[in-house]
């Protein structure tokens, strides 16, 4: 699922968006908490749904709920309708994301739950290395630094025991790796289409994809109990964006995005409670390492223009991987 955070501050469609209200970085920070555990909450959903139901039917209530609530918000006039400007570069987006929610669910079925949260989460690692290849963008040589860290985390993640590489933990690194890709395309969106055209063609995107895939891979019909977790789970996925978006609105992204990985946490205790799974000390250092490395990407760069000059926090800036810190789950 996106995270709208990634978009709301870009200068050409401030019009689009709410005006900031006033700091309250308490509020901002319980708002961030609620989003990391409802986001969890999603993610332990449906982890009961694959049991019984294939990865893409999951992904399509994953995706679907929000994307019909937002078609009905359109419907009533409560948000813009507009198809966008690139719609070659949207539908390579919504392509991307749709690719890196589905190996994510699949993840989840074959791993830890834990594991698999950390492992998408590693998006704003590969943010930086495909920013810099695609886009030319530089980075401060600290980013690259605590970018080679992170692969040592989740060296530790993909192979814990020293014993060979967890192909399901590749899978679940292959949707941090896509949703990075997609974020990467959302820096060169965000110069011609407002945040709700690119949230709702990754939505919609996903969504058609995920139904598309009746034709090729035999759907089941869920009992009661399965469909209402599968309902849950695309409506919390909604509100956990919702809430986070809130969140972004009260306070500076570096204050608030940290907490967001409460999700990774909450997911390790929900299915320790649950399953009885537990990662192996190994990853779960992995996972500590990887995801304090993505708070620093974040942190970092701003911690250091409040100690320069306006020239130095510009050009810092501008050059912050702001749409690092995210929990995309795409």
């Amino acid at each position: 699922m996106p995270t709208l955070h990634a978009f709301i501050h870009a200068p050409h469609e401030r019009h689009t968006v709410p005006a900031p209200r006033a700091d309250n970085p308490r509020r901002a920070i319980l708002l961030m908490c609620a989003a990391g555990l409802t986001f969890g909450i999603s993610s332990v959903l449906l982890k009961f749904c694959t049991a019984t139901v294939n990865p893409f039917e999951c992904a399509f209530f994953r995706t679907g709920v929000g994307f019909f609530i937002l078609l009905i918000m359109t419907a009533m006039g409560l948000r813009p309708r507009t198809f966008g400007n690139r719609i070659s570069l949207l539908a390579l987006r919504g392509i991307l994301g749709a690719v890196g929610a589905l190996s994510y669910i699949w993840a989840i079925s074959r791993l830890e739950l834990g594991l698999a949260n950390a492992l998408n989460q590693t998006s704003p690692i590969f943010v930086c290395i495909f920013a810099a290849i695609f886009l030319r963008e530089r980075f401060h040589w600290w980013i690259y630094a605590i970018v080679v860290f992170a692969f040592f985390g989740i060296a530790l993640i993909v192979n814990p025991d020293f014993g060979g590489i967890n192909p399901s933990a590749l899978i679940a690194l292959g949707s941090g790796i896509f949703s990075a890709l997609a974020y990467t395309c959302v820096r060169v969106l965000q110069k011609t289409d407002s945040s709700e055209t690119i949230v709702m063609w990754l939505l919609g995107v996903s969504t058609l994809a995920a139904a598309g895939s009746a034709l090729f891979v035999p759907w089941t019909l869920p009992d009661a109990t399965t469909f209402a977790f599968l309902m849950g789970a695309g409506l919390t996925a909604f509100i956990a964006q919702l809430l986070m978006t809130s969140a972004y609105r009260y306070a500076p992204a570096t204050i608030v995005a940290p907490f967001i990985y409460l999700s990774t946490f909450s997911s390790i205790i929900i299915a320790f409670i649950i399953w009885s799974e537990l990662p192996t000390f190994w990853a779960l250092v992995g996972c500590a390492i990887t995801i304090l490395c993505t708070i620093l990407i974040g942190v970092l760069p701003h911690q250091q223009t409040s100690t320069n000059s306006d020239k130095d926090q510009t050009t810092h800036t501008s050059t912050t991987p702001r749409e690092g810190n995210v929990s995309s789950n795409d």
